[in-house]
């Protein structure tokens, strides 16, 4: 009986391993919509840090994570425009209508919809058991001048609860939702 009851613990722990701690993705990106306006024409960038709601921003791994695509995105849009600064979303509202109204001044709002992420510390203790990582963001490209939406895309990426070792995959994934960004701004130069 004791063989039994064995195999029944092993079966139940090798199920629990294979199906692991499943992500569910409840969010999708916007659809991406072409700019109406050429975004090589403006003179400045203001690029807006990451906005994400409150529980999601609660984990320090969530943030941490969007920073680094902050960061990624900052360092990519630097090649693509001369005159890049960073705002946070409260330092936006409190710039003067005299600093934003010259119409020459483009506003990069991302806003992160849903995010798990899984550091390499986590997945080297708990495995594929600590779920998959994943990222879904909307970006909004506004006219500083008007405030009005002029383009906007969104980008969904996950790294597999099982291919991702270490959390190489989950900081590659980070990296590559800010490509999808670039991707979006060099299309619509």
């Amino acid at each position: 009986m004791t063989n039994r009851k064995t195999m029944i613990f092993l079966a139940t722990v090798i199920i629990a391993l294979i199906t692991g701690c499943a992500t569910q993705v409840t969010e999708q990106p916007t659809e991406t919509q072409r700019s109406s306006i050429k975004l090589g024409e403006f003179k400045k960038v203001i690029l807006v840090k990451s906005a994400m709601p409150p529980e999601l921003a609660e984990q320090g791994a969530n943030i941490k994570a969007a920073n680094k695509i902050d960061e990624t995105l900052g360092l990519r849009i630097k090649g693509l425009f001369s005159n890049v600064s960073y705002a946070t979303s409260d330092e936006l509202k409190a710039m003067s209508f005299s600093q934003l109204s010259k119409g020459d001044t483009l506003v990069i709002k991302p806003n992160i919809k849903q995010i798990k992420f899984i550091g390499g510390a986590a997945r080297f203790w708990a495995g594929a058991m600590a779920g998959s990582s994943v990222v879904v963001m909307d970006v909004t490209f506004n006219d500083a001048a008007t405030s009005e939406i002029i383009g906007k895309t969104g980008t969904y990426r996950k790294a597999g609860a099982y291919s991702d070792v270490f959390g190489v995959a989950s900081n590659r994934m980070l990296e590559d939702a800010a490509q999808d960004i670039m991707y979006y701004i060099t299309a619509n130069q």
